[in-house]
């Protein structure tokens, strides 16, 4: 079961802690008006939600619902986060499957995005699941913090455990994706390879490397990694690293009064030619309109 999750809207937690029950407990019955997050820290907890039955173990994560019946049906040891909270655009997504072809077109629109553009390339909504596993994250060290916050009762508490709790939210529906895309569409070495060097040209643009470089560096056929690129970008891989170059150009002639060849060199173009020819190929005009138009506005 997946949860549809507004990310521009901050959880309210009223309350967060932690338990250890050392010898065998079983969940009280009980039906309340918000959402309670329990994460297993050690041991296992055996709850009943609405009648269904979940078996909880250590490193899950499991999300009861506002205004279900909700209590446990065995007993056991248990040591567990957990923490109670408000939230206005928290759903039951009515179409799984539909939802996690959504969230990985999104995933993809934002990886090849312009990260300085003020607005996202997609819509804030995610989706997290009911029950999972977060072994893979860190989760001891971000709840425990989180729930010292809680304790400490300082100033804005409130506000910063919302915080925390809200990226530990988006980061679960973000590993969830990876954990479910990797098993359903069985992603191949060199569809990994191309989205660890998507990621390298997003934050090394401005590095002079060749196709050969790209072979050493990632153990894959150039050519392949290319048509690869191409299928998940719609552009290839010189065209996309262009791109990037081009669109950080834009910012530093909007924002700086640098000559053109510094800002060509800053962004990995060494060719102050190649550059201006290469700016208005991208953009429909040369630097010096661009850097009109925006003095301007």
């Amino acid at each position: 079961m997946l949860l549809s999750y507004d990310g521009n809207v901050l959880p309210r937690v009223r309350m967060m802690g932690h338990v250890r029950y050392s010898e065998p407990w079983m969940h009280f019955s009980r039906q309340i008006d918000e959402f309670v997050l329990y994460v297993i820290r050690e041991g296992n907890m055996y709850i009943k939600e609405d009648g269904v039955e979940y078996r909880l173990t250590a490193g899950d994560f499991f999300l009861l619902e506002p205004g279900l019946l909700h209590e446990g049906f065995e007993k056991a040891t248990c040591d567990y986060y957990y923490a109670h909270f408000s939230h206005s655009a928290l759903k039951r997504a009515k179409d799984p499957a539909a939802a996690m072809e959504e969230l990985a077109e999104k995933r993809r629109k934002t990886m090849i995005s312009y990260n300085l553009d003020f607005e996202d390339p997609t819509d804030s909504i995610t989706y997290i699941p009911k029950q999972f596993n977060v072994n893979s994250l860190d989760f001891r060290k971000v709840l425990s913090g989180a729930v010292e916050e809680y304790d400490a009762r300082e100033e804005h508490y409130r506000n910063r455990v919302s915080a925390t709790l809200h990226s530990f939210l988006l980061n679960v529906a973000h590993e969830h994706l990876l954990t479910e895309w990797a098993e359903k569409k069985k992603i191949t070495k060199a569809e990994y390879a191309a989205e660890r060097l998507i990621r390298y040209m997003n934050q090394n643009y401005s590095k002079p490397f060749s196709g050969s470089e790209i072979e050493e560096m990632f153990e894959v056929n150039f050519d392949y990694i290319n048509r690869i690129v191409a299928k998940m970008t719609g552009y290839t891989v010189f065209a996309y690293l262009n791109g990037l170059r081009i669109n950080n150009a834009k910012q530093l002639i909007a924002t700086t009064d640098l000559p053109f060849n510094e800002i060509a060199y800053y962004v990995g173009i060494e060719d102050r030619y190649y550059f201006s020819k290469l700016f208005k190929k991208l953009t429909g005009m040369t630097a010096t309109e661009y850097y009109r138009r925006a003095r301007e506005r």
